[in-house]
């Protein structure tokens, strides 16, 4: 599996940006990696005042205000880093330089358009939502697919824990009324055959992975199933799987819905 050597923190005005550098170089410290800071400024088009030459605003002294609160958070760990300051998207902007530096890993606050960038950067993204703070519980939803087994591999490696924890959904009697005109009796047999069959299922998972897990039913969808179980759980960080490479990630899917609505941070592994 490859080190990560270089790590992308995407900032704009936001105020998780002193969050987002925090963990940024929390990260860099534990993998001897250097960092990028990437400060984006959108500046709507009417805003700018007409004919005027050049955009009023001082890109240096912006720099020099992001490397000052930096040099302050990196006094201790000491990683090395460069500043870039562009106009423009800020997920625009992480995808062209995710590409030109190889960078090995994105980091960024919630305001952050990973569903774009996900499809645009084959690179696994760290959705900070709040304040920085240790990983100690880690819960990661799989659908038990190959890319799940490697994004177990990958939080196995870097972000080494004695808490962590598969969850896996599976239909719900709720769910099957709303699809088919069936009696109690069936619905019942057949609640528990997918029950039985979806343990059978995790414990292979769990034996080929070598982390345990817990089964959770969904009332209405499997999306909404899962998040409440992240929720009522609370990890520090949720890991989801997308099937980016294959074209398969989609605004709509269960990692996306897990990844936006999270309050917990988020590591998309794609």
């Amino acid at each position: 599996m490859k080190n990560i050597q270089t790590i992308l923190a995407v900032i704009d005005d936001s105020k998780l940006n002193s969050e987002v550098l925090k963990k940024s170089i929390e990260l860099a410290s534990n993998f001897n990696a250097k960092i990028i800071v990437l400060h984006t400024i959108h500046i709507p088009f009417l805003d700018l005042k007409l004919y005027s030459s050049e955009v009023p605003i001082d890109k240096e002294e912006i720099k020099e205000k992001i490397d000052t609160v930096f040099d302050t958070l990196n006094e201790e760990a000491q990683v090395k880093h460069h500043t870039m300051v562009y106009f423009g998207d800020p997920s625009d902007r992480a995808n062209l330089e995710a590409k030109r530096d190889d960078v090995d890993m994105i980091i960024g606050g919630s305001n952050i358009n990973f569903e774009k960038l996900i499809r645009a950067v084959n690179k696994p993204i760290l959705v900070i939502k709040e304040s920085c703070k240790p990983y100690n519980s880690i819960l990661i939803p799989t659908d038990l697919s190959e890319k799940s087994k490697e994004a177990i591999g990958f939080v196995k490696t870097h972000f080494p824990s004695d808490d962590l924890k598969l969850v896996y959904g599976y239909e719900s009697i709720a769910m099957v009324t709303t699809m088919y005109d069936i009696n109690y009796t069936e619905m019942v047999n057949y609640q528990q055959e997918n029950q039985e069959i979806a343990a059978k299922l995790l414990k292979k998972f769990e034996e080929e992975v070598g982390v345990s897990g817990t089964l959770t039913d969904a009332t209405f969808s499997l999306s909404s199933g899962i998040l409440d179980y992240v929720e009522k759980k609370n990890p520090d960080l949720v890991v989801v799987a997308s099937h980016s490479g294959d074209n398969d990630f989609f605004i709509g899917s269960t990692s996306g819905y897990i990844a936006k609505e999270s309050r917990s941070d988020v590591l998309i592994y794609c």
